[in-house]
C-alpha cells in the first residue's frame, strides 16, 4: 500500500537547563536521540561546539548546544534539510539574533 499522506512534523520538546551543568556527548545524545557520530559531524561542520577541544578535555557541551542540536535535528528529519541548508539556516539564525540584540541595543538608549 501506498502511503501518499507527507510525514507529520513532530512535536519539539522543551528543554529546562539544570542551570551551568556541562553534558557530556553521550549525555547529549540520550536527550536529543541523535547518535554520537551524528553530533561529531555536526561539531565538524561548525553547526555544534563542544566546550573545550574533545581532543585534550573530552566531548562536553552546555544547554545551548542541545537547543541547537534538537533544532538541527528537527530540520533534518522532519523537512529533510542537507548540511549544506543546515549551515545556511544556522547563519540566518546567528545573523538574527544579533539583530535582534542590536534593537534592543538601540531601543534602550
Amino acid at each position: 500500500m501506498n502511503n501518499t499522506h507527507p510525514r507529520a512534523p513532530t512535536a519539539l520538546q522543551l528543554f529546562e537547563p539544570a542551570g551551568q551543568v556541562a553534558y557530556s556527548i553521550e549525555a547529549v545524545a540520550h536527550l536529543t536521540q541523535t547518535p554520537r557520530f551524528l553530533i561529531a559531524v555536526y561539531c565538524r561542520h561548525g553547526l555544534i561546539s563542544p566546550l573545550a577541544p574533545p581532543e585534550t578535555e573530552g566531548w562536553w557541551f552546555d544547554d545551548e548546544t542541545i537547543r541547537t542540536l534538537r533544532r538541527i535535528e528537527r530540520l533534518r528529519a522532519d523537512y529533510g534539510v542537507n548540511l549544506h541548508g543546515l549551515r545556511m539556516v544556522a547563519g540566518l539564525i546567528e545573523e538574527l539574533e544579533g539583530l535582534r540584540a542590536e534593537a534592543r541595543f538601540l531601543r534602550g538608549r
